[in-house]
């Protein structure tokens, strides 16, 4: 479930960092959630599920020709999975909460540091890091 993840991330930063305007990701129900995630962010311009196929079309999302996504990195791995508590959550979100947000697998579904933190109170598995 992971490795779909991992690579969706890969892809994405990949993409760029050569500055592709689109990208094509394996659907899985991850995929979409994580991407939906993302488009509420702001921090891609869209994404279609491509009849026929098993494949996303991922538009990605430039300002001034750089990047809105200056870092993603997979945190959690299948060999190793991270959990972190709203204490820990807490923690980074007032370190970093300007420049880097973690996206987290919760019982409510993924969502996002803040949102775990300032809505939801809940913890959960960190997926990943992105730094805009």
């Amino acid at each position: 479930m992971h490795h779909s993840l991992s690579d969706l991330i890969i892809r994405i930063k990949n993409a760029q960092k050569l500055h592709l305007i689109s990208i094509k990701v394996i659907k899985t129900g991850l995929a979409l959630n994580f991407l939906f995630l993302l488009y509420k962010m702001g921090l891609i311009r869209s994404f279609f599920v491509l009849r026929n196929q098993r494949e996303i079309l991922v538009y990605l999302k430039y300002r001034n020709k750089k990047p809105l996504i200056f870092d993603i990195t997979v945190v959690s791995k299948p060999s190793k999975r991270i959990y972190w508590s709203l204490s820990t959550l807490s923690i980074f979100y007032r370190k970093y909460s300007l420049s880097t947000m973690y996206i987290l697998s919760t019982s409510k579904g993924l969502i996002t540091s803040n949102d775990a933190i300032l809505k939801d109170f809940v913890s959960g598995e960190v997926l990943c890091k992105i730094k805009f």
